[in-house]
């Protein structure tokens, strides 16, 4: 075939392998499972819940796209050892198309499963920005990496095709990509970044894109020199002679191997003491907002979120007495680094923030997180900043430099603070519920962002707050009972008894009372 034709026979047949590649039935069925499961998420109120931080939603679009890429190696491969398998190995020499350019369309024929995840990818990502409780702002290149994946796998199975003709080399490959990223996801040492795609601790609070350290970007560059390199090694192997293509795969494969090494690079200092900065001194890095007679300071991505949060101000303010509602609350957002290093939590520096409200002229703030969703731990800190606003209500002012409480609440304090946060909401109410059967014995303890410091309330306190959520009066009318006596209800030798009857709930029984108090600060009282 002369010279000037060759280019356009293989363009052609990338376009027929490209047609074939997209229907092929292991792509098709990848494609179908994708959908399911997106769906699923979807009707369970998405992937990460009704609360997406764009930031972290960029990374969580990468492990479900290796459907895909297990679909397009599967199905590069077979396709390029199609005329092997059938025994047509032997018309391959009388073609008129050099094998190297019969492997430059099959590699191009790995473009459209990788255009077709970055259309998914793109699709999630806009779901996710378009809900009016979306925060942060997407990494382009954490949205690239998934479909560079399926990019890698597809150009990985025609590599291996120039390996073995086996069909059932395809889906072993697979399997050993499945067994590179769940030991990266299990935390093996070395092997999350040298998968391809780096799953993150799921169980930490987001931070603000600032405070990141993913190497994305390097991640990024370690896939491209991988696939570039597999590239170079399948028409090396097809009979490309270009005296360039094996220095070129050399420098790759070097490549490869040194940006991989590179991603494993420890935390900057730099970053390291901007993260310190941020956790003790929030306040320098946040902007504020007052509604009413709450203020509420953020960081500057999680702003939107101060919608929710006044929801839950509002319920706990509106059965409270007007005097009460005209004071000053101010809700401040905190980050807490290495919560559970070495497995055991650590203080939260109290002093440092209360040091830090002082010096802005918010003295008491109220503590949130930045983590807020309807799944266990979301409801759990929900809940944590519903009874702390409410123990703010509750206590009163308390001196500028005065950290924020930690320790139990107990008697008719804490019976009041309790109802006050979990009839805030529904997802308060339900939080308290699901906390409390989740709890060891019937109280509940409520930590400071995963820390050492734990808000508790008794187990008497907790059952007569669940009675009078499950009861069929009107939340009115016990709103109108804790006011007439909100005097005796703030006061901290009003035992829970006197306060259930206060409130019109069963009092509980002198025996259990003692059992729920023994041994706690409660039992002084």
């Amino acid at each position: 075939m002369s010279a000037e034709r060759a280019p356009r026979a293989q363009w052609a047949l990338a376009r027929v392998e490209a047609a074939r590649t997209l229907r092929h039935p292991a792509l098709l069925t990848a494609l179908l499972l994708y959908t399911a499961l997106w769906a699923w998420q979807e009707g369970n109120g998405g992937p990460h819940g009704p609360y997406p931080v764009l930031q972290d939603e960029d990374r969580h679009t990468q492990v479900p796209l290796l459907l895909l890429a297990a679909g397009a190696l599967v199905s590069t491969h077979l396709a390029a050892t199609r005329m092997h398998r059938h025994g047509a190995g032997p018309l391959c020499g009388v073609l008129a198309l050099h094998p190297w350019r019969r492997t430059a369309a099959h590699l191009l024929a790995a473009l459209p499963p990788a255009a077709l995840a970055a259309v998914l990818a793109a699709a999630r990502t806009a779901r996710y920005a378009a809900s009016p409780d979306a925060v942060g702002s997407p990494s382009p290149a954490e949205l690239a990496t998934g479909p560079v994946v399926v990019l890698l796998a597809g150009c990985a199975g025609v590599a291996l095709a120039h390996l073995t003709w086996s069909a059932a080399a395809g889906p072993l490959a697979v399997l050993l990509l499945a067994v590179l990223v769940l030991c990266g996801a299990l935390g093996v040492p070395g092997a999350r970044w040298w998968a391809p795609v780096g799953v993150a601790d799921e169980w930490t609070d987001p931070l603000p894109s600032a405070l990141m350290h993913r190497p994305a970007g390097t991640h990024l560059g370690y896939l491209a020199a991988v696939t570039g390199a597999l590239v170079l090694f399948a028409l090396v192997r097809a009979g490309a002679r270009a005296r360039a293509l094996r220095p070129a795969l050399a420098l790759l494969a070097v490549t490869a191997v040194a940006v991989g090494a590179a991603q494993f690079r420890p935390l900057p200092d730099d970053l390291a003491a901007h993260r310190l900065d941020v956790e003790r001194r929030p306040g320098e890095h946040q902007r504020c907002r007052t509604v009413d007679r709450v203020t509420f300071c953020a960081f500057p991505e999680f702003l939107p979120r101060t919608a929710r949060w006044r929801g839950i101000t509002d319920g706990v303010l509106a059965r409270v007495p007007t005097v009460e509602r005209t004071g000053r609350y101010v809700v401040r957002q905190r980050i807490f680094l290495d919560g559970h290093a070495e497995g055991l939590a650590r203080p939260a520096p109290l002093a440092a923030w209360a040091r830090d409200d002082a010096r802005h002229g918010t003295p008491g703030a109220v503590t949130v997180g930045t983590r807020w969703d309807t799944d266990d731990m979301g409801e759990d800190a929900v809940l944590s900043f519903a009874v702390r606003f409410a123990d703010r209500v509750v206590g009163g002012p308390r001196r500028p430099d005065a950290p924020p409480r930690s320790g139990r609440l107990c008697g008719a304090r804490a019976v009041t603070t309790l109802w006050l946060a979990a009839q805030a909401t529904g997802q308060t109410a339900n939080a308290l519920r699901s906390l409390h059967r989740r709890s060891f014995g019937d109280g509940i303890g409520l930590t400071t962002l995963g820390s050492a410091e734990i808000l508790s309330v008794d187990a008497p306190a907790v059952r007569v707050v669940l009675d009078l959520l499950d009861r069929p009066a009107d939340a009115d009318e016990v709103g109108a009972r804790l006011r007439a006596s909100w005097p005796a209800l703030v006061d901290e030798r009003t035992s829970t008894a006197r306060a259930a009857r206060l409130l019109g709930a069963p009092v509980p029984a002198p025996a259990d009372t003692a059992r729920g108090e023994e041994g706690t600060r409660c039992a002084e009282l």
